[in-house]
Protein backbone atom coordinates (compact mmCIF):
# COMPACT_ATOMS: atom_id res chain seq x y z
CA UNK A 1 0.00 0.00 0.00
CA UNK A 2 3.08 2.24 1.12
CA UNK A 3 4.36 1.60 -2.69
CA UNK A 4 1.35 2.17 -4.32
CA UNK A 5 1.07 5.70 -2.51
CA UNK A 6 4.35 6.64 -3.39
CA UNK A 7 4.58 5.85 -6.80
CA UNK A 8 1.12 7.70 -7.07
CA UNK A 9 2.63 10.83 -5.50
CA UNK A 10 5.49 10.77 -8.04
CA UNK A 11 3.44 10.77 -10.74
CA UNK A 12 1.08 13.69 -9.47
CA UNK A 13 4.48 15.28 -8.90
CA UNK A 14 5.79 14.54 -12.63
CA UNK A 15 2.26 15.92 -14.06
CA UNK A 16 2.77 18.93 -12.21
CA UNK A 17 6.38 19.44 -12.88
CA UNK A 18 5.30 18.93 -16.58
CA UNK A 19 2.43 21.52 -16.54
CA UNK A 20 5.21 24.03 -15.33
CA UNK A 21 7.83 23.44 -17.43
CA UNK A 22 5.36 23.44 -20.44
CA UNK A 23 4.11 26.64 -20.24
CA UNK A 24 8.04 28.18 -19.65
CA UNK A 25 7.47 29.13 -22.94
CA UNK A 26 4.82 31.92 -21.45
CA UNK A 27 8.18 33.70 -19.59
CA UNK A 28 9.67 34.73 -22.74
CA UNK A 29 8.11 38.48 -24.13
CA UNK A 30 8.60 39.85 -27.14
CA UNK A 31 5.40 42.09 -27.19
CA UNK A 32 3.89 44.38 -24.31
CA UNK A 33 1.38 42.16 -21.96
CA UNK A 34 -0.90 45.65 -21.48
CA UNK A 35 -0.89 47.35 -24.50
CA UNK A 36 -2.13 47.36 -28.19
CA UNK A 37 -1.89 49.78 -31.42
CA UNK A 38 -4.98 50.83 -33.81
CA UNK A 39 -5.08 52.22 -36.80
CA UNK A 40 -8.36 54.57 -37.11
CA UNK A 41 -10.35 55.31 -40.30
CA UNK A 42 -11.45 58.96 -40.84
CA UNK A 43 -14.79 58.36 -38.75
CA UNK A 44 -14.00 57.67 -35.57
CA UNK A 45 -11.07 58.43 -32.97
CA UNK A 46 -9.54 57.02 -30.09
CA UNK A 47 -11.10 57.76 -27.18
CA UNK A 48 -14.55 56.38 -28.90
CA UNK A 49 -12.56 52.89 -29.53
CA UNK A 50 -11.64 53.14 -25.82
CA UNK A 51 -14.93 53.78 -24.19
CA UNK A 52 -15.85 50.42 -26.35
CA UNK A 53 -13.04 48.67 -24.99
CA UNK A 54 -13.76 48.07 -20.87
CA UNK A 55 -10.53 48.80 -19.10
CA UNK A 56 -8.68 49.98 -21.72
CA UNK A 57 -7.08 53.51 -21.06
CA UNK A 58 -5.85 56.24 -24.09
CA UNK A 59 -1.71 56.72 -23.81
CA UNK A 60 -1.24 58.42 -27.08
CA UNK A 61 -3.73 59.79 -29.40
CA UNK A 62 -1.36 60.51 -32.51
CA UNK A 63 0.06 56.69 -32.87
CA UNK A 64 -3.44 54.70 -31.53
CA UNK A 65 -2.03 53.79 -28.66
CA UNK A 66 -3.96 52.05 -26.15
CA UNK A 67 -3.42 50.39 -22.53
CA UNK A 68 -5.29 47.22 -21.64
CA UNK A 69 -5.33 44.98 -18.10
CA UNK A 70 -1.74 43.19 -17.90
CA UNK A 71 -1.58 39.65 -20.16
CA UNK A 72 -4.83 40.71 -21.84
CA UNK A 73 -3.36 42.10 -25.24
CA UNK A 74 -4.41 39.52 -27.46
CA UNK A 75 -7.76 39.46 -25.73
CA UNK A 76 -8.54 42.74 -26.79
CA UNK A 77 -6.97 42.77 -30.02
CA UNK A 78 -9.77 40.42 -31.17
CA UNK A 79 -12.47 42.33 -29.48
CA UNK A 80 -10.76 45.84 -31.30
CA UNK A 81 -10.58 43.51 -34.47
CA UNK A 82 -14.54 43.58 -34.07
CA UNK A 83 -15.37 47.50 -33.79
CA UNK A 84 -16.18 49.39 -36.96
CA UNK A 85 -13.90 51.53 -38.39
CA UNK A 86 -10.53 50.14 -37.34
CA UNK A 87 -8.39 49.10 -40.19
CA UNK A 88 -5.42 47.28 -38.14
CA UNK A 89 -4.96 46.40 -34.77
CA UNK A 90 -1.77 44.97 -33.45
CA UNK A 91 0.18 44.43 -30.06
CA UNK A 92 3.74 46.83 -29.48
CA UNK A 93 6.79 45.08 -29.79
CA UNK A 94 9.58 45.38 -27.82
CA UNK A 95 12.79 47.02 -28.15
CA UNK A 96 14.06 43.43 -27.03
CA UNK A 97 12.75 40.30 -26.09
CA UNK A 98 12.83 40.01 -22.15
CA UNK A 99 12.04 37.40 -19.58
CA UNK A 100 8.91 37.74 -17.76
CA UNK A 101 8.67 36.02 -14.57
CA UNK A 102 5.24 38.18 -13.77
CA UNK A 103 3.49 37.03 -16.86
CA UNK A 104 4.48 33.58 -16.41
CA UNK A 105 3.03 33.33 -12.84
CA UNK A 106 -0.14 35.30 -15.05
CA UNK A 107 -0.37 32.86 -17.57
CA UNK A 108 -0.11 29.81 -15.38
CA UNK A 109 -2.98 31.44 -13.07
CA UNK A 110 -5.18 31.85 -15.99
CA UNK A 111 -4.82 28.34 -17.04
CA UNK A 112 -5.51 26.72 -13.70
CA UNK A 113 -8.19 28.39 -13.27
CA UNK A 114 -9.75 27.88 -16.76
CA UNK A 115 -9.00 24.34 -15.86
CA UNK A 116 -11.49 24.73 -12.63
CA UNK A 117 -13.81 26.04 -14.75
CA UNK A 118 -13.82 23.32 -18.17
CA UNK A 119 -11.57 25.68 -20.08
CA UNK A 120 -8.47 23.37 -21.49
CA UNK A 121 -7.44 25.59 -24.05
CA UNK A 122 -8.00 26.53 -27.75
CA UNK A 123 -5.66 26.53 -31.07
CA UNK A 124 -6.46 27.51 -34.85
CA UNK A 125 -6.53 25.02 -37.12
CA UNK A 126 -3.45 25.15 -39.73
CA UNK A 127 -7.20 23.67 -42.40
CA UNK A 128 -9.68 26.61 -41.87
CA UNK A 129 -8.47 29.05 -39.20
CA UNK A 130 -11.09 28.28 -36.75
CA UNK A 131 -10.82 28.10 -33.25
CA UNK A 132 -11.56 24.79 -31.89
CA UNK A 133 -11.30 23.10 -28.45
CA UNK A 134 -7.93 21.05 -27.46
CA UNK A 135 -10.24 18.91 -25.27
CA UNK A 136 -12.78 17.91 -27.72
CA UNK A 137 -9.83 17.31 -30.58
CA UNK A 138 -8.01 15.03 -28.30
CA UNK A 139 -9.47 11.84 -28.47
CA UNK A 140 -8.94 12.04 -31.65
CA UNK A 141 -5.25 13.25 -31.68
CA UNK A 142 -4.71 10.13 -29.48
CA UNK A 143 -6.37 7.87 -31.44
CA UNK A 144 -4.34 8.81 -34.86
CA UNK A 145 -0.97 8.80 -32.48
CA UNK A 146 -2.15 5.01 -31.41
CA UNK A 147 -2.55 3.79 -34.54
CA UNK A 148 0.80 3.71 -35.29
CA UNK A 149 2.63 4.06 -32.19
CA UNK A 150 1.32 1.04 -30.50
CA UNK A 151 2.23 -1.94 -33.65
CA UNK A 152 5.17 0.00 -33.54
CA UNK A 153 6.08 -0.64 -30.68
CA UNK A 154 5.15 -4.07 -30.46
CA UNK A 155 7.28 -4.68 -33.48
CA UNK A 156 10.16 -3.60 -31.92
CA UNK A 157 9.88 -5.42 -28.74
CA UNK A 158 9.56 -8.76 -30.86
CA UNK A 159 11.91 -7.90 -33.57
CA UNK A 160 15.00 -6.99 -31.50
CA UNK A 161 14.23 -9.53 -29.48
CA UNK A 162 14.41 -12.14 -32.31
CA UNK A 163 17.44 -10.81 -33.68
CA UNK A 164 18.94 -10.92 -29.78
CA UNK A 165 18.41 -14.55 -29.92
CA UNK A 166 19.43 -14.90 -33.75
CA UNK A 167 22.58 -13.34 -33.25
CA UNK A 168 23.57 -15.57 -29.93
CA UNK A 169 22.65 -18.78 -32.39
CA UNK A 170 24.43 -17.79 -35.68
CA UNK A 171 28.21 -16.01 -35.21
CA UNK A 172 28.12 -13.99 -38.14
CA UNK A 173 24.96 -12.38 -38.03
CA UNK A 174 25.51 -11.43 -34.33
CA UNK A 175 28.59 -9.68 -36.08
CA UNK A 176 26.87 -8.19 -38.76
CA UNK A 177 23.67 -7.23 -36.60
CA UNK A 178 25.84 -5.77 -33.93
CA UNK A 179 27.74 -3.58 -36.43
CA UNK A 180 24.40 -2.45 -38.01
CA UNK A 181 23.66 -1.94 -34.19
CA UNK A 182 26.21 0.63 -33.27
CA UNK A 183 25.70 2.13 -36.33
CA UNK A 184 22.09 3.11 -35.83
CA UNK A 185 23.00 4.08 -32.26
CA UNK A 186 25.41 7.11 -33.43
CA UNK A 187 22.69 8.09 -36.05
CA UNK A 188 20.19 11.12 -35.20
CA UNK A 189 16.54 10.30 -35.55
CA UNK A 190 15.67 13.19 -37.72
CA UNK A 191 18.55 11.70 -40.25
CA UNK A 192 17.04 8.42 -39.76
CA UNK A 193 13.42 9.63 -40.75
CA UNK A 194 14.67 11.59 -43.42
CA UNK A 195 16.15 8.40 -45.34
CA UNK A 196 12.83 6.75 -44.63
CA UNK A 197 10.71 9.54 -46.19
CA UNK A 198 13.20 9.60 -49.59
CA UNK A 199 13.37 6.05 -49.48
CA UNK A 200 9.03 6.48 -49.93
CA UNK A 201 9.73 9.17 -52.59
CA UNK A 202 12.26 7.05 -54.47
CA UNK A 203 10.17 4.10 -54.58
CA UNK A 204 7.27 6.28 -55.96
CA UNK A 205 9.46 7.46 -58.00
CA UNK A 206 10.66 4.43 -59.67
CA UNK A 207 7.25 2.10 -59.77
CA UNK A 208 5.89 5.63 -61.48
CA UNK A 209 2.72 5.79 -59.37
CA UNK A 210 1.60 6.29 -55.84
CA UNK A 211 2.94 4.31 -52.86
CA UNK A 212 3.47 5.62 -50.07
CA UNK A 213 2.17 9.25 -47.98
CA UNK A 214 4.53 11.31 -47.16
CA UNK A 215 2.15 13.78 -45.42
CA UNK A 216 -0.99 14.03 -43.69
CA UNK A 217 -3.56 15.60 -46.65
CA UNK A 218 -6.87 16.26 -44.52
CA UNK A 219 -7.86 13.28 -42.60
CA UNK A 220 -5.68 11.22 -44.64
CA UNK A 221 -2.81 10.35 -42.30
CA UNK A 222 0.90 8.45 -43.41
CA UNK A 223 1.05 5.22 -41.64
CA UNK A 224 4.44 3.50 -42.70
CA UNK A 225 7.21 6.46 -41.88
CA UNK A 226 5.88 6.79 -38.35
CA UNK A 227 5.32 2.94 -38.14
CA UNK A 228 9.22 2.37 -39.41
CA UNK A 229 10.48 5.50 -36.93
CA UNK A 230 9.00 3.70 -34.15
CA UNK A 231 9.63 0.09 -34.43
CA UNK A 232 13.28 0.74 -35.42
CA UNK A 233 14.44 3.38 -33.09
CA UNK A 234 13.32 1.66 -29.70
CA UNK A 235 14.57 -2.08 -31.08
CA UNK A 236 18.33 -0.37 -31.10
CA UNK A 237 17.71 0.28 -27.52
CA UNK A 238 16.39 -3.06 -26.83
CA UNK A 239 18.83 -5.00 -28.96
CA UNK A 240 21.74 -4.07 -26.77
CA UNK A 241 20.29 -4.89 -23.84
CA UNK A 242 19.04 -7.84 -24.70
CA UNK A 243 21.98 -9.05 -26.67
CA UNK A 244 24.41 -8.40 -23.13
CA UNK A 245 21.80 -10.31 -21.17
CA UNK A 246 21.75 -13.62 -22.95
CA UNK A 247 25.37 -13.61 -23.49
CA UNK A 248 25.14 -13.26 -19.84
CA UNK A 249 22.96 -16.15 -18.88
CA UNK A 250 25.13 -18.15 -21.68
CA UNK A 251 28.08 -18.21 -19.23
CA UNK A 252 26.01 -19.53 -16.81
CA UNK A 253 26.55 -23.35 -14.95
CA UNK A 254 22.82 -24.37 -15.35
CA UNK A 255 23.67 -23.38 -19.13
CA UNK A 256 26.68 -25.75 -19.48
CA UNK A 257 24.38 -28.31 -17.52
CA UNK A 258 21.33 -28.56 -20.03
CA UNK A 259 24.06 -28.72 -23.07
CA UNK A 260 26.22 -31.57 -20.82
CA UNK A 261 22.41 -33.43 -21.00
CA UNK A 262 21.69 -32.83 -24.72
CA UNK A 263 19.91 -29.70 -24.95
CA UNK A 264 20.71 -27.81 -28.10
CA UNK A 265 21.76 -24.37 -28.01
CA UNK A 266 18.77 -23.43 -29.32
CA UNK A 267 16.48 -25.24 -26.98
CA UNK A 268 18.64 -23.70 -24.03
CA UNK A 269 17.74 -20.30 -25.42
CA UNK A 270 13.92 -20.74 -25.67
CA UNK A 271 13.65 -23.08 -22.63
CA UNK A 272 15.72 -21.37 -19.98
CA UNK A 273 17.71 -18.52 -21.43
CA UNK A 274 14.37 -16.53 -22.45
CA UNK A 275 12.74 -16.63 -19.01
CA UNK A 276 15.70 -15.86 -17.50
CA UNK A 277 16.03 -12.21 -19.01
CA UNK A 278 13.01 -11.47 -18.89
CA UNK A 279 13.83 -8.77 -15.97
CA UNK A 280 16.22 -7.44 -18.40
CA UNK A 281 13.77 -6.92 -20.86
CA UNK A 282 11.06 -5.19 -18.81
CA UNK A 283 13.87 -2.92 -17.17
CA UNK A 284 14.47 -1.66 -20.30
CA UNK A 285 11.16 -1.38 -22.42
CA UNK A 286 9.85 1.98 -19.83
CA UNK A 287 13.35 3.74 -21.18
CA UNK A 288 12.19 2.35 -25.08
CA UNK A 289 8.94 3.77 -24.58
CA UNK A 290 10.48 6.71 -23.86
CA UNK A 291 12.20 6.62 -27.08
CA UNK A 292 9.70 5.78 -28.97
CA UNK A 293 7.45 8.80 -27.87
CA UNK A 294 10.40 10.92 -28.66
CA UNK A 295 10.72 9.37 -32.22
CA UNK A 296 6.97 9.53 -33.05
CA UNK A 297 6.93 13.64 -31.89
CA UNK A 298 9.48 13.67 -34.17
CA UNK A 299 8.27 11.74 -36.93
CA UNK A 300 4.84 14.18 -36.47
CA UNK A 301 6.41 16.97 -36.95
CA UNK A 302 7.89 15.90 -40.17
CA UNK A 303 5.24 14.15 -41.70
CA UNK A 304 2.76 16.77 -40.84
CA UNK A 305 0.89 14.60 -38.63
CA UNK A 306 -1.83 16.14 -36.09
CA UNK A 307 -1.24 13.81 -33.38
CA UNK A 308 0.17 14.49 -29.99
CA UNK A 309 3.71 14.64 -30.91
CA UNK A 310 3.12 16.81 -34.33
CA UNK A 311 1.16 19.22 -32.33
CA UNK A 312 3.61 19.95 -29.78
CA UNK A 313 6.62 20.26 -32.25
CA UNK A 314 4.46 21.64 -35.42
CA UNK A 315 4.84 25.31 -36.15
CA UNK A 316 1.38 25.60 -37.39
CA UNK A 317 0.39 24.59 -33.99
CA UNK A 318 2.29 27.32 -31.80
CA UNK A 319 -1.28 29.44 -31.34
CA UNK A 320 -2.59 27.01 -28.92
CA UNK A 321 -3.39 28.19 -25.92
CA UNK A 322 -2.97 25.13 -23.34
CA UNK A 323 0.37 23.50 -24.39
CA UNK A 324 0.04 21.77 -21.41
CA UNK A 325 -2.72 19.47 -21.80
CA UNK A 326 -1.43 17.63 -24.23
CA UNK A 327 2.26 18.00 -22.86
CA UNK A 328 0.14 15.58 -19.51
CA UNK A 329 -1.36 13.74 -22.38
CA UNK A 330 1.62 12.53 -23.64
CA UNK A 331 3.26 11.74 -19.73
CA UNK A 332 -0.50 10.08 -19.01
CA UNK A 333 0.66 7.65 -22.04
CA UNK A 334 3.68 7.32 -21.04
CA UNK A 335 2.48 6.47 -17.34
CA UNK A 336 0.07 4.03 -18.68
CA UNK A 337 2.81 2.01 -20.23
CA UNK A 338 4.99 2.23 -17.22
CA UNK A 339 2.06 0.72 -15.02
CA UNK A 340 1.73 -2.27 -17.41
CA UNK A 341 5.69 -2.68 -17.24
CA UNK A 342 5.69 -3.02 -13.44
CA UNK A 343 2.28 -5.27 -13.76
CA UNK A 344 4.13 -7.64 -16.33
CA UNK A 345 7.31 -7.45 -14.24
CA UNK A 346 5.16 -8.41 -10.98
CA UNK A 347 4.02 -11.10 -13.36
CA UNK A 348 6.54 -13.06 -14.96
CA UNK A 349 10.00 -12.32 -13.11
CA UNK A 350 10.51 -14.84 -10.54
CA UNK A 351 11.90 -13.11 -7.49
CA UNK A 352 14.52 -15.17 -5.52
CA UNK A 353 15.82 -14.64 -2.13
CA UNK A 354 17.57 -15.73 0.97
CA UNK A 355 15.66 -17.94 3.39
CA UNK A 356 16.28 -17.10 6.77
CA UNK A 357 16.15 -19.81 9.57
CA UNK A 358 14.92 -19.19 13.08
Amino acid sequence: MKSTIRWLLLGVFTLVCIFFLSNIRNAFLSTQPDQIRVTLGPDTSIQKISDQLPGSRVLNNKTGLLSVPYGESWDYVSKALTIKGIYRVSTVPLERPIISWRYYGYSVKDQIQGFFHGDFGKFRSPYNRNEISVIGELPRMLLRTCTYFIPGLLLAIVLSVLMAMSASLWRRLGLVLDGAQALLVGLPDFFLIVLIQLGAIYATKFLGHYVLLIVQVGDKTPFLIPFLTIALIPSVTIYGTMRVAIARELGQDYVVTAQAKGLTRGEVLISHVLRNVMLDLLSILPKATTLALASMAVAEAICGIFGLGGFITSPAMQSVTSMSVICMSLVLLAMAFHVLYALLRKRFVVRTGEVVSR
